[in-house]
């Protein structure tokens, strides 16, 4: 009994230092943390595996400890890189950038390790811990590019067929036959997470040279994306060949991972021989001796102590992203010129509306130029004005936001940008959109007012947002224009339309959130 009493005493020494600096970092980090797992529990998505990848990694990590025997000590070195990560964590929040938050989580984790153990120690955890890299929700970004490298190479493999079809955008058009649209989840991302993961883990498992573990894993990502193209090409086909009655149109996940799992035999027979290569065989030189143990118990906390304070001070800075969320916008009460513009009813513009989340403000309304209007016939243009407009920036109610987008991609495609100033020098950013459904086309004129200022692209208006750190104003608004015609110069219509309403709208916003500000500080 005394001697399981002296070995429990001495595991809650050795793991105390690890509890109490990650227990200060998951006090930052938690909000994030709890993002990331709730992607988890979306089982139709890209990171489902990401349960399985935590166990995999908890696994990993007993079993590294189990090998290496760590001792634990203060390497105050690591600070700076850990102190870097937490600046980039609260520039992340401070700008609502939830994708810097959560591609910083794990090097905060490897971070706080190393200052415990040194580099010596800590490179053995990088894979072990690493490895969660690829259940963190950051990859979505990479799915647009996916989606139209797929159309590109089925492109060029369905050209070497006697096949009739056309491509715009994403979408692969069979002559006579039907449409196949490569939508998100046919870029490939989820065989791509999961080879990578998969390489991750057999060069842990199996290498001992860094350059057999990256080749392995540059194959993998390869392999991965050829098995997703030869499952959207084999759709595709058999789509064309049974005249769209094949049951793979239907059951195409399941088809999808029975590629994938086909590939994965020729990959791990790679993997087998890079394994037995003469290379991996020789054995590596024993590791330089640590330090570790010569750290005294008194510095070692210290260095807990400081290492703590670091992310607790940042979770004392960082503004709250809490806020409440508005059921429903309010109105805002535009006063356009009416002699000249007429509402039309509905706030769509053939169809088109930009897509924001959660606004507080809204002002959306289709017009028509009364100087357009000729006898009996109706107005040759319609037109859009639009304002989304945010009172302060918070989560889920933000400007800019994955969510918010000026067109939905897989309703419209761009053909053409080009730039609108207006009269007193505000830059705006046009594009015409062609709709695939219907060929109708709009051009569109639009801006984001943020703090007082203006910008025209979508990072430009997220960095704008530190500004109102040290500014009364707090509000973001996306000012957008429309117009829709047949025959008619479109850059130019849409020109004029910002150049008659602009100023005005402008001067309302202006004055709506002074006037905000001002019965707020009274």
């Amino acid at each position: 009994m005394t001697i399981e009493r002296i070995r429990f005493r001495g595991l809650i020494r050795a793991v105390s230092p690890f509890l109490v600096l990650f227990g200060a970092l998951f006090l930052l980090i938690w909000p994030t943390v709890e993002g990331i797992v709730s992607r988890w529990f979306k089982f139709d998505e890209s990171y489902s595996h990401g349960w399985l990848l935590l166990l995999v990694s908890v696994v990993l990590v007993v079993r590294t400890i189990k090998r290496e025997s760590p001792v634990s000590g203060f390497y105050p070195l690591w600070l700076v890189p850990f102190a870097l990560a937490l600046m980039a964590y609260g520039l992340g929040d401070i700008l609502r950038l939830q994708a810097l938050q959560e591609i910083t989580v794990v090097p905060l984790l490897l971070g706080a390790l190393a200052i415990l153990l040194g580099w010596r120690q800590v490179k053995a955890f990088i894979i072990p811990v690493g490895v969660l890299i690829f259940a963190v929700p950051v990859w979505d970004y990479l799915s647009w590019t996916l989606q139209l490298i797929t159309v590109e190479i089925n492109q060029l493999l369905l050209g070497l067929f006697d096949i009739e079809f056309e491509v715009e955008g994403v979408f692969v058009y069979l002559i006579g036959v039907g449409a196949f649209e490569v939508a998100h989840g046919c870029s490939g991302l989820r065989y791509l997470l999961v080879g990578q993961s998969l390489a991750a883990l057999y060069g842990e498992l199996n290498f001992r040279r860094l350059r057999s573990r990256v080749l392995f894993f540059l194959i993998a990502v390869l392999f991965s994306l050829l098995a997703n193209w030869i499952r959207v090409f084999v759709i595709i086909y058999m789509g064309y060949e049974t005249n769209m009655q094949t049951s793979l149109i239907r059951n195409h996940d399941n088809f999808g991972w029975w590629v994938f799992a086909a590939a994965l035999v020729p990959l791990f027979f790679i993997g087998r021989k890079l394994e037995l290569s003469q290379a991996e065989q020789r054995l590596p030189g024993e590791p330089a001796p640590d330090a570790t143990g010569k750290k005294s118990h008194r510095r070692l906390w210290t260095g807990v102590l400081v290492a703590s304070v670091l992310p607790v001070i940042m979770w004392v800075l960082l503004p709250s992203s809490a806020g409440q969320i508005k059921p429903s916008p309010d109105a805002f009460d535009f006063s356009l010129n009416e002699e000249r513009y007429a509402p039309l009813f509905g706030n769509r513009l053939s169809g088109w509306r930009p897509q924001m989340r959660n606004p507080d403000l809204v002002f959306a309304q289709t017009l028509f130029d009364r100087k357009t209007v000729t006898g009996e016939a109706g107005p040759e243009q319609q037109l859009f004005v639009g304002v989304y407009s945010y009172e302060n920036q918070r989560h889920r109610a933000e400007l800019v936001q994955y969510w918010n987008r000026i067109y939905d991609r897989d309703d419209w495609m761009p053909e053409r940008f080009f730039k609108v100033t207006s009269p007193s020098g505000i830059p705006l950013q046009g594009v015409t959109l062609r709709s695939f459904s219907s060929g109708k086309r709009v051009h569109l004129a639009y801006g984001y007012y943020v703090s007082g200022l203006w910008e025209t692209d979508q990072l430009r208006a997220k960095l704008a947002q530190v500004l109102s750190l040290f500014s009364a104003r707090t509000d973001a608004s996306l000012v957008i224009f429309g117009v829709a015609c047949e025959e008619c110069d479109g850059e130019v219509a849409v020109g004029g339309l910002v150049k008659n309403t602009l100023p005005v709208i402008v001067s309302q916003i202006d004055r709506h959130f002074y006037d905000t500000f001002t019965s707020s500080h009274e």
